[in-house]
C-alpha cells in the first residue's frame, strides 16, 4: 500500500486512524484504518513479498462496525469462480466472486458508492 494510492482518494477519506508498516527481509506488511466521509471505515491489510502483493484483506465497515463489504484472497471459498479472490457482502456468510484485487480497486468501488457516481 502506498500513500499515493490513499492520496488519490482524499475526497472520500476523512482521516487515517492508524497505519502500521512492518518490513522484514522477505515481507512487507501494511495495516491501516481509514475513516471515510460518511463515518464508515475501511480496514486494510496487505502483505507484499519481493514487491508483489501476495495477500490482502479490505473490510469496509459502517460507523457501527457492521460489515458493508469485504474483499480478500483467503483460499477458503473454492466454489467461487474467482478463487481465491472474493467479496463478502453484508455478512461473512454472503460470498460472491470478485474482480477487485487491490486497494485502488476497493477505493474506486467505495467512492462510486459514496458519491453515487
Amino acid at each position: 500500500m502506498r500513500s499515493d494510492t490513499l492520496s488519490k482518494f482524499q475526497d472520500i477519506i476523512s482521516s487515517i486512524d492508524s497505519l502500521t508498516h512492518e518490513l522484514t527481509k522477505q515481507l512487507e506488511i501494511y495495516k491501516c484504518k481509514i475513516i471515510l466521509i460518511d463515518g464508515s471505515n475501511l480496514r486494510i491489510f496487505e502483505k507484499h513479498a519481493h514487491g508483489e502483493l501476495v495477500y490482502y484483506s479490505y473490510y469496509w465497515l459502517s460507523a457501527f462496525d457492521d460489515l458493508i463489504r469485504g474483499w480478500d484472497c483467503a483460499p477458503h471459498h473454492h466454489a467461487i469462480d474467482s478463487f481465491p479472490h472474493h467479496q463478502h457482502v453484508g455478512s461473512q456468510q454472503s460470498v460472491i466472486s470478485s474482480e477487485i484485487r487491490n486497494l485502488n480497486g476497493v477505493l474506486t468501488a467505495i467512492k462510486k458508492n459514496l458519491l453515487s457516481i
